[in-house]
């Protein structure tokens, strides 16, 4: 505390109103109440409204004692500090007001302690002057203790200040010497990036001579070349399928040949079409299966079928209708007949597994045409009641 705070002034009585002004409380507390209800913005206006010239060597400690002598003296330095103080303790004044009773203003006490409002509190317990001298002790021990922690802690922040600044020295060095590094780095890989750029420069000249402008024969040949490639692809493209289709054949030919023994005769072709010329023969009523095919033959089969005397049951094979139901027509059926060239290979081979199980004549056709169809009816009679297999047509 400062030499003011050192002496014993008799407490004088109250003023009128229940309030006492600054210069009337004892000298003893002024230092607290000048220190700790008056803030730096406070004691710079204080400054400012008083025009106060300070020294160019003058310290807080300086400022701080001047006010402190000044508060025991009815002067317009302790009025304005009252009413400064007043207009900053507005509101817990008139909560201390309020109460009545020791306990009463203990409480409101430990509660501005508890919310921070420490300054506003303490100088509306000591300019109260109902509040007896025991709840004034209280405040003032408090504030004493509360300076000394204060100051702990501004020593131990000034501690850790230093601190941060001097691990922010280091840090700034750090990142001055890591960013001329990086600088550096950079400036050594631009260089060996314009080095190599020559390099490769220097030999795409000597590598690649400068390219001229193609002439309208040049262009014209680049085209005829283009026209090529598209035909070369194309072509093996047609290779390719021919190849499928061989060895689709390969698959389906032990249907076309059948047995050997059941093999057919080359017949004359003089023979042949006096034989397309005959009269159709008759099938006494049987039904001929006709498994895959083209749809728009069937009304032409069909009508083949029936001027000679038989019904025509369909199947297309798999392609609309399912193959579970190839079984009750083969039962149905007395003759089965099959073009391979145009069903799926799946429903042939079950078409003449199911012929062999019922033993039904299976009759392959190597065209789906109406011609061939004329050509298989006219040997039906000599294949009907043989062997399941008949040769194809």
């Amino acid at each position: 505390m400062c030499e003011r705070c050192r002496t014993k002034d008799a407490l004088p009585l109250p003023s009128r109103g229940g309030r006492r002004k600054l210069w009337t409380i004892p000298g003893e507390f002024h230092c607290s109440i000048v220190g700790t209800c008056l803030s730096s913005d406070d004691v710079a206006w204080l400054c400012r409204r008083l025009r106060l010239t300070l020294a160019a060597d003058a310290r807080p400690y300086d400022i701080h004692r001047y006010f402190v002598e000044r508060a025991g003296t009815n002067g317009p330095e302790a009025r304005l500090m009252q009413r400064r103080l007043d207009e900053s303790a507005a509101g817990a004044i008139r909560r201390f007001a309020k109460e009545t009773t020791e306990e009463g203003w203990l409480a409101q006490w430990e509660a501005s302690v508890a919310s921070g409002a420490v300054a506003q509190a303490y100088w509306a317990v000591l300019s109260h002057a109902g509040i007896p001298d025991a709840v004034r002790a209280r405040a003032f021990s408090d504030v004493h203790m509360l300076s000394h922690i204060m100051g702990g802690e501004s020593r131990r922040q000034l501690r850790d200040n230093q601190e941060l600044a001097r691990r922010c020295a280091e840090l700034e060095e750090r990142l001055a010497r890591n960013e001329r590094a990086a600088a550096d780095h950079l400036a050594e890989r631009d260089a060996r990036i314009r080095d190599l750029e020559a390099q490769l420069a220097k030999r795409r000249s000597v590598a690649s001579p400068a390219r001229e402008i193609p002439s309208p024969p040049q262009r014209a040949s680049g085209r005829l070349q283009r026209e090529v490639e598209v035909l070369r692809r194309r072509l093996t493209a047609e290779r390719m399928r021919a190849r499928s289709a061989e060895a689709e054949l390969d698959r389906l030919r032990p249907l076309l040949d059948g047995p050997p023994a059941l093999r057919p005769q080359p017949v004359p072709t003089a023979r042949t079409d006096e034989a397309d010329a005959e009269a159709p023969a008759d099938l006494n009523g049987q039904a001929i299966l006709y498994v895959g095919g083209r749809p728009g033959t069937l009304p032409h089969l069909r009508a083949a079928v029936e001027t000679r005397n038989g019904s025509l049951l369909h199947h297309d094979g798999g392609i609309e209708q399912t193959t579970h139901g190839l079984a009750c027509l083969v039962e149905q059926a007395d003759v089965v007949v099959c073009p391979i060239d145009c069903v799926s290979h799946n429903a042939c081979l079950r078409v003449k597994g199911l012929c062999r199980r019922m033993g039904k004549p299976f009759v392959p056709m190597r065209s789906a045409g109406a011609t061939s169809f004329a050509r298989m009816l006219r040997t039906l009679n000599g294949a009907v009641g043989g062997a399941p297999d008949t040769p194809p047509a």
